[in-house]
């Protein structure tokens, strides 16, 4: 399985919206935390767009997912939402470019759809917070802090409560 490589300060993380709208103003905290982190966002034309309940129609969030797949200065995409409509586009995303240089794809809900078609391609992405999570204060730290150890690629360590269903292994 091929990971894509970890991201350092001054790379670039894009943001689409490849399935439902969400407002641009619902972006900037997530923008703004990931510069603070030391990354530099480039967002695509479907973030703030609207088409129906859609960030634009088809043709436009296909195209702004292929756009950040082949650009070779994108180093992880973060979807912005999830929703619908990452199943009504994917048959038409060419994955040549990503498979010469693979890069990290965020996202979960709708955006698992993605997700599959990335492991088709034997890559690995993260089924993790999109950018409303980083507008929950505290309470979403846990997860932003935790996509950014996995992006730049640190341990972390994970903890259970004891549970009677709990079970030894190795992960």
């Amino acid at each position: 399985m091929i990971q894509p490589s970890h991201l350092q300060p001054g790379d670039t993380i894009g943001i689409v919206c490849p399935s439902g709208y969400i407002p641009l103003e619902k972006v900037q905290i997530c923008i703004q935390t990931l510069e603070k982190w030391g990354y530099q966002v480039k967002l695509g034309k479907t973030v703030g767009a609207k088409k129906d309940s859609y960030s634009g129609t088809d043709e436009q969030r296909s195209h702004d997912l292929q756009t950040m797949l082949d650009d070779a200065s994108v180093k992880a995409i973060l979807c912005a939402r999830g929703g619908y409509g990452a199943s009504r586009i994917i048959n038409t995303i060419d994955f040549k470019a990503f498979n010469k240089q693979p890069k990290w794809v965020v996202g979960f809900s709708d955006i698992t759809v993605l997700h599959a078609a990335i492991l088709q391609e034997n890559c690995m992405s993260i089924h993790g917070p999109m950018a409303a999570a980083f507008s929950k204060g505290v309470h979403g730290e846990v997860f932003t802090d935790s996509l950014k150890a996995l992006l730049e690629g640190h341990s972390m360590d994970l903890e259970a409560k004891p549970h009677p269903f709990n079970q030894l292994g190795k992960t």
